[in-house]
């Protein structure tokens, strides 16, 4: 999959818009001016002011970011530090499974075995599901709603992501580009799976705890996972989570996962 450009966003697209009316709005004034310098023609210095206004209405208004950055850190600091404190005390070691909604599931959630394998089958996980256990009361698993869930429905109101499918899920994905979430937004397929690189504007809350990235990323990141598993309709799972500076890089198992 090729990587689209920002320009390709409605926010981006606005801004450009905004300034090419200031533009025109400056060009009008100064050609009213020109042809008649002495007695300027107060509609089209109407005009031209209005036009300008406009545009700056569009670059300073319209395009500014339509998701709050307290929506991205009350997740952080919410439910990511309380899954990390519950893996921890229930010692659970697998990856990340993004689960799609389906008949007995209402939204999507992310299920974290005790485990760290692949191909493993999962239990069955409805909403009500919590902790996975044993009969003897041996925790398998802990099934919790992304962190980024709210971030994701707030982005929705530009279009759902359920319309979309793994061919055309990244052009949609450019979405948290133009909301200035995600500075860079890739997805491609590599090897038997699939590679998801996303570029933070600064070091995302994940790079200094590798396993929580692993195990339940931060909001930007599960928002975005979330968006492909609603794309995909399968099961996804974080196989392995490296960092560069302000990257950050999944290798995932898109579907397969029984």
């Amino acid at each position: 999959m090729k990587q689209h450009p920002r320009a390709h966003q409605p926010y981006f697209r606005a801004k450009l818009f905004g300034a090419s009316l200031i533009i025109i709005g400056v060009a009008l004034i100064s050609f009213t001016f020109l042809i008649n310098p002495n007695q300027p023609d107060l509609f089209f210095i109407k005009l031209a002011f209005a036009i300008i206004i406009i545009g700056a209405f569009m670059m300073l208004l319209i395009t500014e970011e339509s998701v709050p950055r307290r929506i991205s850190d009350a997740q952080i600091e919410g439910n990511l530090v309380f899954v990390k404190k519950m893996t921890k005390e229930l010692k659970l070691l697998g990856n990340a499974i993004f689960l799609p909604k389906s008949p007995v599931l209402s939204e999507e959630r992310v299920y974290i075995p005790a485990e760290k394998t692949t191909g493993a089958s999962l239990p069955y996980i409805d909403n009500q599901m919590v902790l996975n256990l044993k009969t003897n009361g041996e925790v398998l698993g802990l099934s919790v709603p992304p962190a980024g869930l709210m971030l994701l429905k707030e982005i929705e109101t530009e279009g759902s992501f359920h319309d979309s499918d793994l061919e055309t899920i990244e052009e949609k994905l450019q979405t948290f580009v133009g909301m200035n979430i995600l500075k860079t937004v890739t997805l491609k397929k590599e090897g038997n799976g699939w590679k998801l690189e996303l570029e933070h504007q600064q070091p995302c809350c994940a790079d200094t705890d590798t396993p929580t990235c692993n195990q339940y990323p931060c909001a930007a990141c599960s928002a975005v996972l979330t968006a492909i598993t609603q794309a995909s309709k399968e099961k996804i799972q974080i196989l392995e989570t490296t960092h560069n500076g302000n990257k950050t890089i999944f290798q995932l198992k898109i579907g397969g996962v029984p």
